[in-house]
């Protein structure tokens, strides 16, 4: 009895972190569950009970209790231009922002489509939908309703045509890395005992092939300065290297994020005034 409880703890704390309103839910399950298996005795009915709710709470209750929290949530599939990387991101509440940043996304992905139509802005975790200072995990400041990631451009090796999407299957860690001659900030911070700031890439690296894929230079430089000219927009972090390589040295809001994060060649990480 203890060990299950233990386990269910565990569960509900697991459910907490990833998803914030997860363990509430499998809670609601487990009492309501309880209930019913007197009349229906099914294995698996908490399972049973939990996806339904689970949905429920998260596709119409969170959304207008997340507005007078002050946070939105990103488009999932309204805005054909604006999408997530991964439709997890949406499943697990971890994409909440501020009004005024989601507006400045709109914005700046209308600005994309008059220089190259067709082409999405991928986002990635951006926040939680309730409480300033809840972490959203591993990030160190994605809790406050004013953060969310983008992701970079790549295009296909052999056609160079642009892929759909980031070649990763969770958003994170395919690197444009430095080439010859440029400074490797990254390597430098594993040598500081950084050694977590590439771990992404890590995780990445089984599920894709780095030579079917090339960095989209062009598109990238314009979404980075796009972002960086945006009024509502105090800072984009990216990697020292691709500032110098895309001509964007004289973007001030564009910023080292420093060797206590994950290195930033694999996603602009944009914050809202």
């Amino acid at each position: 009895m203890i060990f299950k409880v233990l386990l269910h703890a565990i569960w509900i704390a697991l459910l907490t972190l990833l998803t914030q309103v997860g363990g509430l839910v499998w809670l609601i399950a487990l009492v309501v569950g309880k209930l019913l298996r007197y009349k229906w005795p099914l294995r698996g009915l908490t399972w049973l009970l939990f996806i339904p709710f689970y949905c429920l709470v998260s596709f119409l209750a969170v959304p207008p209790l997340a507005r007078l929290s002050g946070r939105v949530p990103l488009p999932a599939i309204s805005n054909p231009q604006l999408r997530p990387e991964n439709i997890w991101f949406c499943l697990l509440n971890r994409h909440y922002v501020r009004p005024g940043l989601l507006r400045a996304l709109e914005e700046v992905t209308g600005q994309m489509q008059n220089r190259f139509p067709g082409t999405v802005v991928w986002y990635m975790d951006a926040n939680f939908p309730f409480f300033d200072g809840y972490p959203l995990e591993p990030h160190f400041s994605h809790k406050d309703g004013k953060k969310v990631d983008l992701s970079i451009y790549w295009n296909d090796a052999g056609t160079l045509e642009p892929v759909e999407g980031n070649p990763s299957p969770f958003g994170y860690g395919v690197f444009a890395g430095p080439l010859p001659g440029e400074r490797d900030y990254a390597a430098e911070c594993e040598r500081k005992g950084f050694w977590y700031i590439g771990l992404d890439g890590d995780l990445a690296a089984p599920f894709y092939h780095a030579d079917r894929y090339v960095f989209d230079a062009g598109r990238t430089a314009e979404l980075l300065r796009l972002l960086a000219g945006h009024p509502a927009v105090s800072r984009v972090l990216i990697q020292p290297h691709l500032k110098t390589r895309l001509g964007l040295s004289g973007l001030n809001k564009l910023r080292f994020q420093g060797c206590k994060a994950a290195r930033h060649d694999d996603h602009a990480h944009v914050e809202l005034r």
